[in-house]
């Protein structure tokens, strides 16, 4: 009676793996963070073999395998069909798998299996996620209320970035500076309509600030706040809005009177002595 492959590797992963002997070493895989829909996608999938043979790479898509090479197996190469992941095996090798105009359900955890071949059969697992995403059309909505309390300028400000998946991130900036949020919510909205049987939902995010901004922040009577969001390294869009300094003013040097006084008030003084004056002469 022969012994099942799998449980040969399991046994030799627990007899050798934790003792510092296991041959297969340095899997690793390269695997995009974000890809947009329809990109053509490469992921990579290192290794060596410390002088073994090589049984099989296999790509998993969660738990669902979607393409295998085996290299002494006519054809040598195999595609598992999955929703949205189309292999291009012109291109795909036992280093690399070629995806063709991936779909949004496609976003997951993908996970390379190199094995070694007989006798020892030993297998290395390694794994890396992939987001699949659409780029809004769309830019962040910036709303902005102020008061003026004691001197200062008491701004509350809100950012709503478009909706996507993942949700979107924001930052805000303040004449350039970067300042922390106060507050943030994420709104999950309806799924997505294209695919009905995606659980995965389209996520607002809504970010907020207050601050208290006071004559020194602002920069030839104006301010300028932004509003920045981004998704990974595929979009970026801001709104900006401008604060004036209307704050009551003081009166300028030039009408301003001696000691304090202004021109107005001064002559309203004079005005009053030379009435006193002219009374007292008509009394005598």
């Amino acid at each position: 009676m022969g012994i099942n492959p799998l449980m040969w590797k399991w046994f030799l992963f627990l007899s050798f793996g934790f003792k510092g002997v296991f041959p297969l070493r340095n899997v690793q895989v390269t695997i995009p963070k974000a890809v947009k829909v329809y990109d053509t996608v490469t992921l990579l999938c290192k290794y060596d073999l410390e002088g073994e043979q090589l049984y099989s790479v296999k790509w998993y898509k969660g738990n669902k395998e979607f393409f295998r090479y085996i290299p002494k197996e006519m054809p040598s190469m195999l595609v598992f069909p999955i929703p949205g992941i189309n292999v291009d095996l012109s291109k795909s090798n036992a280093n690399e798998v070629v995806l063709r105009d991936v779909q949004r359900e496609v976003t997951g955890l993908y996970r390379c299996e190199v094995s070694t071949d007989m006798p020892n059969f030993y297998t290395m697992i390694v794994s890396s996620y992939m987001y699949v995403v659409d780029i809004p059309s769309e830019n962040p909505i910036l709303h902005i209320q102020r008061e003026f309390v004691e001197g200062n300028y008491l701004v509350r400000a809100n950012c709503s970035a478009p909706p996507s998946f993942p949700a979107m991130n924001i930052t805000w900036y303040i004449n350039g500076l970067k300042v922390n949020e106060n507050g943030r919510k994420i709104i999950n909205l309806s799924p997505i309509q294209t695919f009905p049987m995606d659980k995965r939902r389209l996520r607002m995010t809504v970010s907020y600030v207050s601050k208290e901004i006071n004559e020194n922040v602002f920069q030839g009577g104006v301010i300028k706040v932004q509003c920045v969001s981004t998704l990974f390294h595929l979009y970026k869009s801001e709104d900006v809005r401008y604060i004036d300094d209307d704050r009551p003013k003081p009166w300028p040097s030039s009408v301003i009177g001696f000691n304090g006084i202004s021109a107005g008030s001064s002559f309203f003084v004079q005005y009053i002595c030379w009435i006193v004056i002219i009374g007292v002469f008509m009394l005598r």
